[in-house]
């Protein structure tokens, strides 16, 4: 068992679960839009407000990567354990949500994608495009503040035990 990481160890978030996430995304976004308009239910309209509240909280996740990289990679300072853990969560919980809700939007862009001679249909492609970006940002802000909550290793002049493991040994 020389491959397993030891107990107690955090590994980083696959490209597996970031698809998983996307997938489920699309398939919930598409059949949600393929059920309202199967029943001939109205299709609801993407307000903008929510694309401005990914794109904002996409912007504070990369705030708070860009704070943590610097205190924790570049300055080594240690920081709270309870500090770390909400910092690692939350990077993993929007890394995972912002690949969702991308492709969510995505799924309703294609579903909207044929009808474009009509505005309404074509309004909802853009502001879906645009939505995926924001989600994009939120996946990729999330994805950077998982990396920065990394312990890093020891300079190479430092006299730490080879015993004690850095973050980067544990990946596949």
């Amino acid at each position: 068992m020389a491959g397993e990481p030891p107990s107690g160890t955090v590994v980083p978030t696959g490209w597996q679960s970031v698809g998983v996430a996307l997938i489920a995304g699309a398939g919930i976004g598409w059949s949600l839009f393929w059920l309202l308009d199967a029943f001939g239910a109205p299709l609801p309209q993407l307000p903008l407000a929510v694309t401005f509240a990914i794109a904002l909280l996409a912007a504070l996740v990369g705030g708070q990567a860009a704070i943590a990289h610097r205190s924790i990679q570049v300055r080594r300072q240690p920081i709270a354990p309870r500090r770390a853990v909400a910092l690692l969560a939350l990077g993993k919980a929007c890394l995972l949500t912002g690949a969702g809700l991308a492709g969510g939007y995505l799924a309703v862009a294609a579903y909207f994608w044929s009808r474009q001679d009509a505005a309404l249909p074509r309004e909802r492609v853009i502001s879906s495009g645009v939505a995926v970006v924001a989600s994009v940002a939120l996946a990729v802000a999330g994805g950077i503040l998982e990396r920065s909550c990394r312990i890093p290793g020891p300079p190479d002049e430092d006299a730490t035990p080879p015993t004690i493991h850095r973050s980067s040994d544990n990946e596949n």
